[in-house]
Order: C-alpha cells, then sequence, then structure tokens
C-alpha cells in the first residue's frame, strides 16, 4: 500500500483573491519556430506576402476576442486592440528582416522576441511585465503563418475543476481560460501588474505568482489548494486544509459580492466624517476598475506607460488625446496626473552618457525632467491643454525643495505663455501639487505648502529614504516597515502642515490600501486616499464601520509608542482587516 504524500506548502505574490481547489494540470509552453533558411532573392517578396497574410489573420483573431469581450470585460478587450496596434508596429521592420533573406518565421522570432527582451530587462516590474504582451504577440504571429489556431491550456476534466500550475501565461492565453473549468492559477513567473494579472483578476479566478520551481514540484493530477488573497499554494492538502479552503472560498465569494453593492455608498466615519476614495491608475485600463468600484476620480496617474522601448515617448497630440480620453471616461471626475517619473527603477527613454552609481538618489523623477527639458515641455503642454476640459490637477514627484517646486512652476508658465501666444486653448493656472516622498519635503512641508496647490503622501519611496532601505532588495525587505516611528512623524507632520495651509493632503503609496493602517492614517489627519482599484471596497467597509474618535485615539497611542513591532502588535489587535488586504 503507498504511503500518503506529504501535505506541501508555498508562498508566493497574491494576485487575484479567493480560493480554489482542483487537480493540477501543468501547462508547458510550446516554442514551435522553424530553423531559419536562407531565402533565394526570387522568394524574398512572396515570403513578405505570406507574412501580411498572417498579420491579417492575426488582426481579425484579435478582433474577434475583442468582439466577444466589449460588452462585460471592455477593460480586458481593450488589451487585445492595444495588440492589433503594435502587430501593426512591428510589421515594417519584420519585412525589412525577411527582405535581409531570412524566413518569416525566423523575422518573428528575431525582431518580436528581441524587442520582449529588451523590456524584460527593465528594471521597473511595471514597464518589464509588458514583455509578456510582445511574447503573446510573437506567438499568435508564428501561429498565424502556419494556419494554427490559438491555443490555450487544455482545462477540462471528466473529475472535476484544475488548478493551472504554469512558468507563466500570456494574456491571450489567460483569457481562454473564460467558462472553462479552472478553479485557480499559479505561476513561477509574473506580478499583479501584468495584462495576465489584470485578466486574471477580472476573470475572478484566485491567483498566486512568483512561486519558483513548482513546476518542477508537482505531478499532473495532484490534489492543489490556492489561497489568492493570502498567497498561499498548499499541495496535497490535508482534510483539515481541505475544509478551511471551501470555507474561505464560500466567504470570499459572499464578501466580495456585499463590497461591490456597497460601491455606491459614501466613504464616511459612523459619526459622519467624510472620506475621498480615488483610485490610482498605471494605464488607461485601470479607471473603469476604479469607478466600478466607486473611486470619485483618479489621485494618481502614472504617465510613464506612455513610453515604450520601441516606439519611444508619444508626441503632444497623442499625449493629449491620451489624457482626454481618461478624462472622458471620469465622467466630470478629478484627474490628477503626476509629471514622468523616470530614473532609478524605471527605464529612462533617454539612455544616460554614463551608468549612475546610484540610480536611485541620482538624476530621477523632476531631476530627470530638468535634465530633458524638452519632453518635460511637451509633457507640460498637452497637460495645460487637456486642463482646459475638466477638474485636472499636474503632480510634481521627488520634490525636495522650494527652489525645485519654483523652477518647475517657472518652466510651466513659460509653457503656457508659448501656448497663449500661438492662440491654443488651454488652462494656464492648474493645481499643481508635490508628492511627499523625500524626508526633506516631509520635514519643511510647512514651507512647501505655501507654493504647492496640494499634496500627495507617496510612502512606497518615503519610507525607502526614511529608513535608507532599498525596497526592490528582498535582502532588506524586512526593514521596510510603514509602521515605524519615523515615518508615523514625518507623515503627521506632513498632514498638519497641510491643514495649517488649508490645501488638500492625499496618500497614494500602498500603506495607504492596506486596511491594517487605514484607521491610524484618518486619525493621523487624513481625509484622501488613492488607492489600487481592489483596494477602494475594502477600505470604504472600514471606515464605515468606525468613529473618528477611535482612529484618533488609536493614533495617538501609535505616536507615543518607541518601536514598530509596539505599534504593529497594537494594530493587530485593534484591527481586523477586511478580506484580502
Amino acid at each position: 500500500m503507498d504511503s500518503p504524500t506529504a501535505m506541501l506548502e508555498f508562498n508566493g505574490i497574491p494576485v487575484s483573491g479567493g480560493s480554489g481547489v482542483g487537480r493540477a494540470l501543468i501547462y508547458e509552453e510550446t516554442h514551435d519556430v522553424r530553423a531559419a533558411a536562407a531565402l533565394p532573392p526570387r522568394d524574398v517578396e512572396e515570403e513578405v506576402a505570406t507574412l501580411e497574410r498572417a498579420v491579417q489573420l492575426a488582426r481579425n483573431d484579435l478582433a474577434a476576442l475583442h468582439e466577444s469581450l466589449a460588452a462585460n470585460k471592455d477593460a480586458i478587450a481593450q488589451i487585445f486592440t492595444a495588440h492589433a496596434a503594435m502587430l501593426d508596429d512591428f510589421l515594417p521592420l519584420l519585412s525589412s528582416t525577411i527582405r535581409d533573406g531570412v524566413s518569416a518565421e525566423h523575422a518573428v522570432q528575431t525582431v518580436i522576441h528581441a524587442a520582449a527582451a529588451r523590456i524584460a530587462r527593465v528594471k521597473d516590474p511595471l514597464l518589464s511585465q509588458r514583455s509578456k504582451d510582445i511574447v503573446d504577440i510573437g506567438r499568435r504571429l508564428n501561429r498565424a503563418l502556419r494556419g494554427m489556431m490559438p491555443e490555450a491550456p487544455a482545462a477540462a476534466r471528466e473529475d472535476g475543476p484544475v488548478v493551472i500550475v504554469a512558468r507563466d501565461l500570456s494574456p491571450s492565453e489567460a483569457v481562454q481560460l473564460r467558462g472553462r473549468n479552472v478553479a485557480a492559477i499559479v505561476l513561477e513567473q509574473g506580478g499583479h501588474t501584468s495584462h495576465t494579472a489584470v485578466i486574471i483578476k477580472s476573470l475572478e479566478i484566485p491567483c498566486v505568482t512568483g512561486v519558483r520551481e513548482l513546476t518542477n514540484v508537482v505531478t499532473p493530477g495532484q490534489m492543489i489548494w490556492i489561497d489568492g488573497s493570502e498567497g498561499r499554494v498548499v499541495v496535497e492538502p490535508d482534510a483539515a486544509s481541505m475544509e478551511r479552503a471551501v470555507e474561505l472560498g464560500q466567504r470570499y465569494e459572499r464578501l466580495e459580492a456585499r463590497l461591490l453593492e456597497e460601491s455606491g455608498l459614501p466613504a464616511e466615519t459612523i459619526d459622519g466624517h467624510r472620506v475621498i476614495l480615488l483610485s490610482n491608475i498605471e494605464y488607461p485600463l485601470d479607471v473603469e476598475a476604479g469607478i466600478a468600484r466607486g473611486a470619485e476620480g483618479v489621485g494618481l496617474y502614472r504617465t510613464e506607460f506612455l513610453y515604450e522601448s520601441e516606439g519611444g515617448l508619444p508626441d503632444e497630440e497623442e499625449q493629449l488625446a491620451t489624457y482626454r480620453s481618461t478624462l472622458e471616461r471620469l465622467k466630470g471626475g478629478r484627474l490628477t496626473i503626476r509629471t514622468f517619473d523616470f530614473g532609478a527603477d524605471k527605464e529612462s527613454p533617454i539612455a544616460p552618457d554614463e551608468p549612475e552609481p546610484n540610480p536611485a538618489l541620482g538624476v530621477r523623477s523632476l531631476r530627470w525632467c530638468f535634465e530633458h527639458q524638452e519632453p518635460f515641455r511637451m509633457q507640460l503642454r498637452a497637460l495645460l491643454r487637456v486642463a482646459a476640459e475638466g477638474d485636472v490637477r499636474i503632480m510634481l514627484p521627488m520634490i525636495g525643495s522650494i527652489e525645485e517646486l519654483r523652477r518647475a512652476k517657472a518652466i510651466m508658465a513659460e509653457v503656457a505663455a508659448e501656448l497663449e501666444a500661438k492662440g491654443v486653448r488651454h488652462e494656464p493656472h492648474p493645481p499643481v501639487g508635490i508628492m511627499i516622498e523625500i524626508p526633506a519635503a516631509a520635514v519643511t512641508a510647512d514651507l512647501l505648502a505655501r507654493e504647492a496647490d496640494f499634496f500627495s503622501i507617496g510612502t512606497n519611496d518615503l519610507i525607502q529614504y526614511d529608513l535608507a532601505v532599498d525596497r526592490m532588495n528582498p535582502r532588506v525587505e524586512p526593514l521596510f516597515r510603514p509602521s515605524h516611528p519615523s515615518l508615523l512623524r514625518l507623515l503627521q507632520g506632513t498632514i498638519q502642515a497641510a491643514e495649517a495651509a488649508r490645501i488638500p493632503v492625499s496618500m497614494c503609496g500602498e500603506m495607504g490600501g492596506l486596511t491594517i493602517y487605514t484607521i491610524l492614517l484618518l486619525g493621523l489627519g487624513l481625509r484622501e486616499f488613492s488607492l489600487t482599484p481592489g483596494y477602494i471596497p475594502r477600505v470604504r467597509r472600514l471606515l464605515r464601520g468606525l468613529t473618528m474618535l477611535e482612529a484618533r485615539r488609536l493614533a495617538a497611542e501609535c505616536l507615543r509608542m518607541s518601536s514598530a513591532d509596539e505599534i504593529e502588535a497594537l494594530l493587530r489587535a485593534r484591527v481586523t482587516p477586511i478580506g484580502a488586504g
């Protein structure tokens, strides 16, 4: 008699909440590209024609995907519209590569896969994840060249639901899991910012990523439990774990339904103190997610996504069209756009003359804009023009001194004067705010508040610079503590300075979305939260269940404590997180 298989447990990155149990289905990627062969000159144009026919087939397939999704999954449908546009962008280079004397499939392999590899090397996880989209386009095009239909993980089992276990999935592969018997997904690669992650979240399939080497551990048919809310993966769960998995799944589904029903309710405390909830958006697809969850606007629009390694920065008109489209979708809601935040872990469109020894302390964010004024002025022109059409606010990142704020505003005034001279419609004096993400800005917040129209606290960098902890370095990750007493004092001083100057202050860092800190931040005086859309319903629920008096008392207790451990222990004892997050 065989002995029972021991239960194994792994931890990864929670991407899509919920609990799912099923038999393991190992999905292996296929890269079936034929070896390149030199083409005789007489065959070159015929091969180019073959490529063009394949591109059209791929376009048709993408159009069909868009059509099938547009009614209920508009944000996902737009991903495949973007894929079609990228196909067209690649076509000239693919054709010229064929004319150098290689097959169409080899041209796809060399051109598209090289582009994907370049983007994958970018340190910014948001941009590097876009390489998966380019790989997806290459696979689709190669299948079209061979007259094949798109492939997806086979997800049918007669003995119940499956858990997809894979190194990674492309957006096309993920979307084709819709309507199949998939209980959950676990990936070795990927992150929460990829298009694949966006699709999986929208399909409401529990998912965990970043579980390395799992495909070498799991065998097909093994039972697996995925806790997408906590990032837990359990192989061959015992009876108690199975019972827990079912209970968590049912509880999560009930919670999600109730939270969505509450999206139209105001975010206010029991004693009537109103809080504004806004959304952070990485790219336009996130706008719909924020609106669906009751966001009153956008508190942080990251514009780095506009840059693509292949296409460079869009020009003024292209930027204006993108900003305008987002503003229209908000239907009168606030749109706060952050100027370019290139440098450090975000790839710069303009390569430096020589590598910086410490990029996090180097030419990044507004410093980059001052060094590269033409792209900065181009962006400001587009921002001032769209600001004439609605509630648009401009936010400057990484301000460290009053001199930097004044210099940026002076450049903005020059750009406004140029637009005025040309008779171009614009708003010459939109609200101009700053991100508080350097300790120097937090300490001198009272001075900066005299000349800024609003503050937005970026805790991701503020914690990094305050505690001298590289937030991208896993070796020092345990030292990255939002509960550190120093940070609480910086937050308190910044909020008080904004209140004294009667300017709005919000928080757009991840700390604002972690419900264990929501009461503390409210008690410190924060009245605006700009959040990843998925956090909004949970923060609303928490706010509606407490009083301002409770929040102020908790904040006062935390400020009297001397260590992050003490503060975290108090918060965990007094605050019950709402579901995942």
